[in-house]
């Protein structure tokens, strides 16, 4: 019924207010305007209403790759799911923010000034962990009143841009995703809350959980390394709106792995919100095989020594080489680079006395401190044929996973792996530990997990040994030929974008 007013009332709610809840959206100024109703008539709405422009608004934690910057896997998907939303779901147009101290607002195309807002920084992207390729900055590092203002600017931020958007389409947001378990969902809340006092209607919004947030609750939890995460951000998620957690208040939580959801629950004791699985994709018109060889990607690869380094830059040697693998990955403890290494130290040589000759190229970055880490390790172990070329775009890692024999990512209790998915999506199997997300997917058609340690930094030998034997297993019974069809196959079916956007979109009814 249409009320003297103008609003509509529904079985005697108004659809203002329903408008607020989950899983609602379709305006009621549109159903007005579509059945032509008159001031006090009562119609009924259609099964088949067409639905209107559909308008979604994400929040990312870290920044997106371009403008010369590197990006994590969070910023990489952030960016996959906009695009997505934007060009292959009908009717939708999705806006995001994302934080960044390089990136500026005014070198975006006018396209992307229209639908993206770059949250500027004075400092480095806030972190969860001790070390990241893009940050040193931390979260713990802020004081109280710092981390209070951060958040103060973020929840404005994000206000005015959806308010700008609002005016624009004339429409409230339908759904909006907050990338990350920590402060993100708050910060929805704290928009939320804005809107309240305001008279607009509520956001409904979901929370992508990625793994290193919830690492830092862990080690908060755990309580061994108090120096570095000493008890603070684990009692403020669970209580930072209104004495609950902001995943309370969410639609549905979406987590990347089975193995995470019990890591989320038991940060957020007896949430009560559904926690959907939702396997991350890749995006498959970048992650595609690629016929380049393994010659012409060396060919095109120059070694990054490590900050403060008195080595120059050098080109990779090109020739001779029967085998290639494979790290990407950022240069954290758990993502077991020292492993990979000594490893090397191992296949290097049992390659060789078959006559053969591998190349080992360490894509990514971290720290100072740990670059030179590393490559004083890769001195050290006296490696022959193992390159670090420093962090790369997309199109490059296509092109180097398509050449590569097998794609090696040993982390311990990897969250997802979106190396692996992205690896196999190139046509190429894949070696990791057998724990973590990987467990969801990596079975040994399309390549293996090495058994994992009782702990991190436990049974190192032994497990440096098991992977040195893997890689070389991989390497003379050619996995590539047995299993990479096997490999792309599977990415294909299951870990598009595509497929992962429109699942998302079905759980909240659309």
């Amino acid at each position: 019924k249409k009320t003297p007013g103008g609003d509509l009332v529904a079985n005697g709610t108004s659809l203002s207010a329903l408008l607020t809840l989950p899983n609602t959206h379709v305006l009621h100024q549109d159903i007005a305007k579509y059945l032509g109703m008159a001031a006090g008539e009562t119609k009924k709405l259609p099964r088949d209403f067409p639905s209107s422009t559909t308008l979604v608004f994400q929040l990312g934690t870290n920044n997106w790759q371009r403008q010369g910057e590197f990006a994590p896997g969070s910023g990489i998907l952030h960016e996959a799911h906009h695009d997505c939303f934007n060009d292959s779901i009908e009717g939708a147009k999705c806006f995001s923010v994302y934080p960044s101290r390089k990136q500026k607002q005014a070198q975006l195309s006018a396209h992307e000034s229209d639908r993206i807002r770059i949250f500027p920084l004075e400092h480095d992207i806030p972190i969860c962990e001790s070390i990241s390729p893009v940050s040193t900055y931390r979260w713990h590092s802020m004081s109280d009143a710092e981390f209070d203002a951060y958040r103060a600017r973020l929840a404005a931020f994000c206000s005015a841009f959806i308010d700008e958007i609002e005016a624009a389409h004339g429409r409230p947001i339908t759904h909006a995703i907050a990338h990350h378990s920590f402060l993100n969902p708050v910060i929805l809340c704290d928009v939320n809350k804005a809107r309240r006092a305001a008279g607009k209607p509520q956001i409904p919004f979901s929370v992508f959980v990625h793994g290193t947030a919830l690492k830092m609750f862990h080690n908060e939890l755990a309580g061994d390394n108090t120096t570095e995460f000493p008890m603070r951000f684990t009692p403020f998620v669970r209580t930072a709106v209104d004495g609950a957690s902001a995943l309370a208040k969410a639609v549905n939580v979406f987590i990347i792995s089975e193995a995470e959801r019990q890591k989320l629950l038991a940060v957020y004791e007896g949430l009560a919100t559904p926690v959907v699985l939702s396997p991350n994709g890749v995006n498959q018109k970048i992650f595609k095989p690629t016929a380049v060889s393994l010659e012409a990607v060396l060919a095109c690869l120059t070694t990054k020594p490590y900050e403060g380094s008195d080595l120059a830059p050098m080109p990779l040697p090109t020739a001779g080489f029967s085998h290639m693998v494979v790290f990407v990955g950022k240069f954290a403890d758990w993502k077991r680079l020292d492993c990979l290494l000594r490893a090397a130290q191992l296949y290097e040589k049992s390659i060789a006395e078959d006559g053969g000759k591998v190349a080992t190229l360490v894509v990514g970055s971290g720290p100072p401190e740990a670059q030179k880490l590393y490559m004083d390790l890769a001195v050290e172990l006296q490696l022959q044929n193992t390159y670090f070329v420093g962090p790369k775009p997309q199109p490059d890692l296509a092109a180097m996973y398509s050449a590569a024999s097998v794609g090696v990512f040993p982390s311990y209790e990897e969250p997802m792996g979106m190396v692996f998915i992205e690896c196999m999506a190139c046509g190429t199997p894949v070696i990791g530990a057998d724990s973590g997300g990987p467990k969801d997917f990596v079975s040994p058609a399309v390549g293996t997990l090495v058994l994992e340690t009782p702990a991190l930094g436990d049974d190192k030998d032994r497990f440096v040994s098991d992977l040195a034997k893997t890689i070389v297993t991989s390497l003379k019974e050619d996995w590539k030929s047995t299993k990479g069809g096997n490999a792309l196959a599977l990415a294909l079916e299951k870990f598009s974008t595509l497929t992962q956007v429109k699942a998302m979109a079905k759980s909240w009814g659309w």
